[in-house]
Order: C-alpha cells, then structure tokens, then sequence
C-alpha cells in the first residue's frame, strides 16, 4: 500500500509540477503581472508560484522515497555483466553526459537551451507590450493620493476622471490603485490610461522623473502604450539626438548601440 501511494503522489504531483513550470515559463514579469492584475484559471502569479513551491516540494519528498524503495532496482542499473558493482556504466555516463551538456549549455548560450530561454524572454516581452509597464515599482499597491503625487498628476482631476467614468463616489486618495482597478474589474494600466487622459498639458512632463524598474528591457513601443506617447513623436526625439530606432527596439539595445545606459534614452524621450 505504501509503496501504490508513494509511487501515485509522485505521479500526480509531477503532473501539477509540470504543469505549474510551463504557467511560470510563460507569466509576465512580476512587475507587469502585478500592474496588469493578471491571472490564468483564477489564479494570480503569487498563487501559482506558491503551488509551483509547495507541491514541487511533495514530488521531491515522493521522489526521494520512491527511490529509497526502489533502491535494489536502481543498484542493477549500474551493474556489469558479471554483475559487479560499476558506477560508471555506460547508461550512467550518457545520463552523466545529457546533464552536463544542458547544463553548460545554459550557461554559455548554445541552442537548444538559448533557444528555450530567447522564446521564454520574448513571450515576457510580448506580455509586457500588451498589459502595459508600471511607472515605478508597486505602483499597484500605491493610494492613489501618493500614485498622483510620485507621477506629478493632480489627484483632484484623477478623481473626478474615476467618477465620471462611472467608478464608485466613495473612491478617494486613500483608495489603492489595485483597489479601484478591481471594483470595476480592469488592470491597473486601465484606470492609470483614464486618469492620466483627463490631465491634460505634455505626456511627456507626466512621464517619471526617474525610469521605472526594468526600463532596459522596454521596447519603444511598450513606453509609448504605458504613457500615452506618440510614437513618431517619440522617433523623432530619438533621430533628433542622433538614434535611429524602431517600435521593437529596447531601450538596452539602443543604449549599447550608442555608448549610452537605458536612462539616458529614456531621458531623451522624456525631453530632459
């Protein structure tokens, strides 16, 4: 009975285990996960990361007790002919071999395992295009008082914007961001994008004074949707200061291409 159990919890929670390691191969970057309220089959990123810990966990336990009574089985494996004892048998040095070259590979950038983790970072980067980038770190978790006052926005316009959107009257600046995005189920990005249309004067002086987290790895086009820029308009400052760049270009890429740090061209689309 034990063993039936033993062999069944492993069974099963490899299957959740895997299935958690594909959820975080492809869930946005924390930054953009939190900002976007996002969520798969109900749960957030904090919830399939901690399922991903707690039940990884079980299969190692199952996983170590498997082997323990499997153990003259294994023993076999890494026996001769003459059924001596040898360690280094030939299963056991292709198996040896496979991990390394994975392993190393990893490390030194050669494909398939480059490859694995250029889709993996590309299907982040694509996420963060389509939910937006916060202006600066947890901005989610922000009253909105303090969220108007860090991005220099009037939190009296910022108010009256919600409510004519039809958001609730009790809603002050007090009230988190995340608060109110969820009273109306939308993401943050979407009360920041109506809040920040009824401001009025230059989206570009309403951009943070300093880049947010993670600006380096920001294309043109994510800080253009994340702060209601023009994109020509923003080409055109870059080209004026001797940068020729694309929608699809990082801001990382522009900066090595042109002896300069993600916050300097940041700062030459904000106008500084």
């Amino acid at each position: 009975m034990f063993r039936k159990i033993t062999s069944l919890t492993a069974l099963l929670s490899f299957l959740v285990t895997l299935i958690t390691s594909v959820i975080l191969y492809i869930v946005p970057e924390g930054r953009v996960a939190y900002w976007a309220d996002w969520h798969l089959l109900g749960m957030t990123k904090t919830q399939w990361g901690d399922v991903h810990t707690t039940v990884g966990t079980l299969f190692l336990i199952a996983l170590i007790l498997h082997i323990w009574l499997n153990w003259k089985p294994i023993m076999n494996y890494m026996k001769n002919r003459a059924r001596e004892l040898v360690v280094m048998t030939t299963p056991m040095i292709v198996s040896f071999v496979l991990v390394f070259l994975v392993f190393a590979g990893t490390l030194v950038g050669l494909p398939p395992m480059s490859t694995l983790l250029d889709y993996g970072a590309q299907i982040k980067e694509d996420a963060t295009e389509t939910y937006g980038n916060p202006p600066y770190g947890h901005a989610e978790t922000s009253p909105l008082k303090k969220f108007c006052g860090f991005l220099g926005l009037d939190v009296d316009k910022a108010l009256a914007a919600l409510h004519e959107a039809g958001f609730d009257p009790s809603i002050n600046g007090e009230t988190l961001v995340k608060d109110i995005a969820r009273s109306r189920n939308m993401s943050p990005q979407h009360v920041y994008d109506i809040i920040r249309a009824k401001q009025g004067g230059d989206p570009f002086a309403l951009m943070p004074v300093q880049p947010p987290e993670g600006t380096g790895k920001l294309t043109v086009a994510v800080v253009c949707k994340t702060y209601g820029l023009e994109l020509e308009e923003v080409l055109a400052r870059l080209k004026g200061a001797g940068i020729d760049a694309t929608p699809e270009s990082s801001f990382k890429t522009l900066a090595s291409e042109h002896d300069m740090s993600p916050k300097d061209i940041y700062a030459i689309v904000r106008g500084q």
